[in-house]
């Protein structure tokens, strides 16, 4: 049987083609993580924030179910991290204003707001614990916080 040179080397070059294309594929995987997604989102005040995440949580701690701890999370990247405690905790509310109604739709007592400096999720931050009493009504405490795992 006689091979033809010209096939082998078609294959050759098609085999180093595809070879190239798939390492670049991975090294653009790679790069596509260096700015996290968000959506800018208007507030009532007409301040803009990124919200980076909204997500719902199972109210679950070693293997332990608490469904009373079932919440909604947001974190958003604060409109101007260096402002003074009460002005924070006022665009803290604004922002729980806009999960308020869904968290009480789905009978949610706390919901979480985290405010971050910046979009890549790094540093200190502010965590405001939003919880309804009895009556219904809403009061929040904050919590100086950090994340540890990428400083």
């Amino acid at each position: 049987m006689k091979i033809k040179l010209t096939f082998l080397m078609l294959g050759f070059i098609l085999a180093c083609f595809l070879g190239l294309m798939g390492l670049f594929g991975f090294f653009s995987l790679l790069g596509e993580h260096d700015t996290p997604l968000f959506h800018d989102q208007v507030l009532p005040s007409g301040k803009i924030i990124k919200v980076t995440s909204f997500n719902l949580v199972w109210g679950a701690e070693h293997d332990e179910r608490r469904a009373n701890q079932d919440t909604f999370a947001l974190e958003y990247v604060s409109n101007d991290p260096q402002a003074e405690l009460a002005v924070r905790e006022q665009e803290a509310w604004e922002v729980f204003e806009l999960i308020r109604p869904v968290s009480e739709l789905w009978g949610f007592t706390p919901v979480t707001v985290a405010a971050f400096p910046k979009v890549k999720r790094k540093g200190h931050y502010d965590l405001f614990i939003f919880e309804r009493d009895s009556n219904g009504k809403w009061a929040v405490q904050r919590e100086a916080r950090k994340v540890f795992i990428n400083d």
